[in-house]
């Protein structure tokens, strides 16, 4: 019984820890909006980028927030979800977004050097529709379970 009590336990903490990594994040992300700005700005001043053409950082944070929201909610409806097939590929999913999402974060944090300017935007770009497409992807998987009743709970929804 109470190794059943422990590991009923951990397996909460698991999920609640992700979950709280993600909503803290998302609180460290509201300063990213800020420091991006400035980064837009410097962009602007080393190089011939347009207002316009910097945009792509304040997008790919909006998409980091968007990813970082439901990355946070993935982990409260994984917690009430039966282990199974289904499970595995919707966890498969989860981690492929968690970490690109991940990544993403590291290429907004990275300092403005003027000669890499181009690769940057280009890897922000690139990776910023990887994250939105995993994001995607991963709902409509959710959603499409939801619509089929594929999902199986560890508790009686009703």
């Amino acid at each position: 019984m109470q190794a059943k009590s422990r590991a009923s336990l951990e397996r909460y903490l698991h999920y609640y820890n992700r979950f709280a990594n993600h909503e803290q994040s998302a609180k460290l992300d509201r300063d990213l909006y800020y420091r991006t700005e400035k980064k837009m700005e410097e962009m602007q001043q080393t190089s011939d980028l347009s207002w316009i053409e910097v945009q792509f950082l304040k997008k790919a944070v909006d998409t980091l927030v968007q990813c970082r929201t439901t990355l946070k909610w993935t982990y409260a409806f994984a917690f009430y979800l039966q282990k199974n097939n289904q499970t595995e590929i919707f966890e498969d999913n989860q981690r492929d977004l968690e970490m690109a999402t991940e990544q993403l974060s590291e290429l907004l944090e990275k300092p403005i050097v003027r000669s890499q300017i181009a690769d940057l935007r280009q890897l922000v770009l690139d990776k910023s529709v990887y994250v939105g497409t995993r994001r995607e992807i991963l709902l409509e998987d959710t959603t499409k379970g939801l619509l089929e009743g594929r999902w199986e709970y560890i508790v009686s929804i009703k």
